[in-house]
């Protein structure tokens, strides 16, 4: 088996499947455990070519990690609008038993299959109603917490995770944008939870200016739509101390230390967190205050 380098996109050769790959193909799933992703792709396009009625809903679902995991965007697109209407014709499902589902093998370490049925879960959530916002807010937080899971496995995934992943949870925030069926503090706060989400998935992979104007934007967000009520909301204290952080992790001490004192005083306002949990929040904000404190001029 060689991949070509000068040869057709994603570096497939055009060879004639057998009916060696067809009744006995590779284990894909191994490959893409050993982290051999390319040789993964060059098996599972190979796989792809046989006749449909052959391929199986498996075969789908590892087509679309081994695209992900090197990069083929528009050709995973392609998967998972397909692997949607298999859905849509074949299974009785909601889309609170789909985002359940990608929950439960997230668990089992299977971060790339949870993501792709997080993106159909929130497709069919659609964004009508409030509660169609909030099953899409989850499946953005699910693909941040698949994010953490498989960085925590690989590190050599940022690249992959910075250009393929997050534009994914990215693709879920406008969903909520464009959604005219709810009251504008809805749609604001459930845009909002999706911001903060994106941005430590943006810190995780290293993108320090994204993840600056990302956590601004939802602060500003909250500022304008909520104003002085704001500090209700658990999300706006994070947003303020992580845009702390950033700051600090930019050699901005005097800069992260006003935020940190500005999340201290949003976690007291919280009315969505018990009182352990604000002495929690209050006590992270007080402990990098102080360490910005120290680095000062």
């Amino acid at each position: 088996m060689q991949i070509n380098p000068q040869g057709s996109r994603g570096g497939v050769t055009s060879r004639k499947p057998t009916i060696e790959d067809i009744f006995a193909p590779p284990d894909i799933g191994r490959l893409l455990q050993e982290r051999k992703y390319h040789e993964a792709y060059v098996i599972s396009c190979r796989r792809m070519k046989f006749d449909p009625a052959v391929i199986g809903f498996k075969d789908l679902v590892n087509h679309y990690r081994c695209c992900m995991l090197v990069g083929e965007t528009e050709e995973a697109i392609r998967i998972k609008e397909q692997l949607k209407t298999l859905i849509k014709e074949k299974f009785q499902t909601t889309p609170n038993e789909i985002k359940t589902f990608a929950d439960t093998i997230r668990g089992e370490g299977r971060d790339m299959e949870a993501i792709l049925f997080y993106q159909i879960a929130a497709e069919f959530y659609g964004n009508q109603s409030k509660a169609g916002l909030v099953g899409i807010k989850y499946c953005a937080l699910g693909i941040g917490e698949s994010i953490m899971a498989m960085l925590s496995r690989d590190k050599e995934l940022k690249p992959i995770v910075r250009t393929h992943v997050i534009p994914l949870m990215r693709d879920m925030r406008e969903m909520i944008r464009r959604s005219d069926d709810v009251s504008e503090e809805d749609r604001c706060l459930e845009e909002v939870c999706c911001l903060h989400r994106i941005e430590y998935s943006e810190y995780l992979v290293g993108d320090r200016i994204n993840c600056e104007s990302t956590v601004e934007e939802a602060i500003v967000i909250m500022e304008r739509v909520f104003k002085e009520r704001a500090g209700k909301y658990l999300v706006y204290g994070c947003c303020l101390h992580n845009l702390g952080v950033t700051y600090e992790n930019t050699s901005r001490p005097n800069d992260a230390c006003q935020y940190y004192l500005k999340a201290i005083a949003a976690y007291g306002k919280a009315e969505d967190i018990n009182d352990v949990e604000r002495d929690r929040w209050i006590a992270n904000s007080k402990q990098n205050l102080e360490r910005a404190k120290s680095k000062m001029k």
